[in-house]
């Protein structure tokens, strides 16, 4: 998951896409699963935040980290 410190659930694009980069790059380095971004805020409302999801599912339960 990466969260954008400031609290406004609204941040620009070019925001967004440097948070799913940054998002990526971790799920690249520490996990073996094709990810998508997941981006509904449902519980916390007030500030954005991004999920890494593995394609074709909700939660990533049982998905091994890398060596």
């Amino acid at each position: 998951m990466v969260v954008w410190r400031p609290h406004d659930a609204h941040p620009s694009d070019d925001i967004k896409s440097r948070l799913h980069d940054k998002l990526g790059n971790v799920v690249l380095e520490h996990f073996d699963f094709e990810m998508r971004i997941d981006d509904n805020m449902r519980t916390i409302p007030d500030h954005y935040h991004a999920h890494a999801r593995p394609k074709g599912g909700f939660y990533g339960h049982g998905l091994r980290r890398k060596n």
